[in-house]
């Protein structure tokens, strides 16, 4: 039997879980990348065979995810050095870096184009800051457009938007505040990825859970959202809840 601890490892049916009690309404499965860990977040006082037969009834489901992430090649570690490809907007641009004696600048033309002033400038370290703060930039201006358009589409309004590095989650809301934040790495994702993403969101406003009346919305607005979220999941957690 599983133990009350608030985070242990387990074997259920032959699968190493990471088993997390939380204060929470329902339990999470989520199979992640790189390596396929699997981690079941669940509420305080959720029975320990709840739990196992949750997790072995998803079996084939985390092999066949397991299975999917494994066959994926690891991206390369960036260095953020001259020649080396970035993503933005769906698309790999090859960095290219320049000297200018005016201010710094980051350029997406048919190369990533960085101009800098100096030797230092060109370090690695500053290149990603460099890069990150375009990055941001790009995001902003993509939401700027994209959220107030959502929102008159859909009758909601959201209350404050923030742009910040998430490792496990394309967006975040808390439908009560209105407050949504938005995973800056979306921004070397296709537009329209970005654009499920607001929809996403804001349809947690209407509705804070993953139902069906959730997935409804998603469909009435998008109906192909379930292709778009699959050029997401290739990076993110693979999730699936009681």
């Amino acid at each position: 039997m599983l133990g009350e601890s608030r985070r242990v490892q387990v074997i259920i049916a032959g699968i190493e879980v990471e088993l997390v009690r939380k204060r929470i309404k329902h339990m999470h499965l989520r199979v992640y990348p790189p390596k396929g860990i699997v981690r079941v977040s669940a509420p305080l006082r959720v029975s320990s065979s709840s739990i196992e037969g949750f997790v072995a009834s998803k079996a084939h489901w985390i092999r066949k995810h397991q299975a999917r992430i494994e066959s994926r090649p690891d991206p390369p570690e960036l260095t953020f050095e001259e020649g080396e490809k970035h993503g933005f907007l769906g698309e790999l641009y090859v960095l290219r870096i320049q000297r200018i004696l005016g201010k710094s600048k980051v350029e997406f033309g048919s190369n990533l184009t960085l101009s800098v002033q100096s030797q230092r400038a060109s370090a690695p370290d500053v290149v990603a800051r460099l890069i990150h703060n375009a990055y941001r930039s790009e995001l902003q201006s993509l939401l700027d457009d994209l959220v107030p358009k959502w929102e008159e589409r859909m009758g909601v309004k959201s209350d404050r938007i923030r742009i910040r590095r998430m490792r496990r989650k394309w967006g975040a809301c808390r439908p009560f505040s209105g407050d949504i934040v938005f995973n800056l790495e979306l921004v070397k994702y296709p537009k329209i990825a970005i654009e499920y993403v607001v929809l996403h969101e804001l349809a947690h406003l209407i509705e804070p859970s993953h139902n069906s009346r959730f997935q409804g919305i998603l469909t009435l607005h998008m109906p192909n959202w379930r292709t778009v979220e699959e050029i997401l999941n290739e990076k993110r957690p693979i999730e699936v809840s009681s």
